[in-house]
């Protein structure tokens, strides 16, 4: 059976906002301590008292801030921001023949500097994300293929990142809470090996700018 403490750390993990509030040191921890206690109990099926429960939230704040005690440095921004817009979002199942029809819709692309397009494979799936201009281009070049979804309207904002990053803990995780914090969604996130790249609904994307801004550039 579980004890307190580990029951604890499951509920406050369950939800990433609190383990943020809890690591700022900005909860009511006899607040919270009430709204877990009923859960708590019911897992339990014995009674739990708000003390115990504050001092597990006490404790497991202190761990939180011990392993974070080095937050990611925003020195790993080399000070570029892109919005790109107009932009669509295919997936289709992955076949046999999938990846000659990509290979046929890159040769074509070629010529285009001025486009956005990035592709990913999964296990099942392949994932493209392109300006609407090529939505044809990439339907002739995948006929025949199934198509997963379809995303309109999506924008993206790329983050220009120091090499260094690849190897410092929490740097997507710093930025992503941000947004988080902001209640926008994210609709995708594509990284290479210097840029980190959030795809957002077009209606998003200015307030993801002005959080990200704020954010790199304190």
């Amino acid at each position: 059976m579980m004890t307190v403490p580990e029951l604890v750390e499951r509920f406050v993990l369950d939800s990433p906002l609190m383990e943020v509030a809890l690591e700022e040191g900005i909860l009511n921890l006899s607040a919270v301590a009430r709204q877990f206690k009923p859960r708590l109990e019911a897992e339990l099926a014995k009674n739990v008292s708000e003390a115990a429960i504050v001092m597990a939230l006490k404790r497991f704040s202190e761990r939180i801030r011990a392993r974070h005690g080095r937050r990611p440095p925003r020195s790993g921004h080399t000070g570029d921001l892109i919005v790109r817009s107009n932009l669509i979002e295919f997936t289709f199942e992955v076949s046999d023949l999938i990846w000659e029809k990509q290979e046929r819709l890159l040769q074509q692309m070629e010529r285009s500097r001025d486009t956005f397009l990035t592709c990913t494979r999964g296990v099942f799936e392949v994932m493209l994300i392109t300006s609407s201009s090529l939505e044809k281009a990439v339907l002739q070049a995948f006929r025949g293929e199934k198509i997963i979804s379809r995303l309109r309207d999506l924008s993206a904002v790329v983050i220009r990142l120091s090499p260094s990053t690849v190897r410092t803990p929490g740097v997507y995780y710093s930025i992503l809470k941000r947004l988080a914090w902001g209640n926008l969604n994210v609709v995708d996130v594509v990284s290479t090996y210097t840029e980190f790249t959030i795809i957002l609904e077009k209606g998003q994307v200015d307030r993801a700018f002005s959080i990200l801004k704020l954010f790199l550039w304190p």
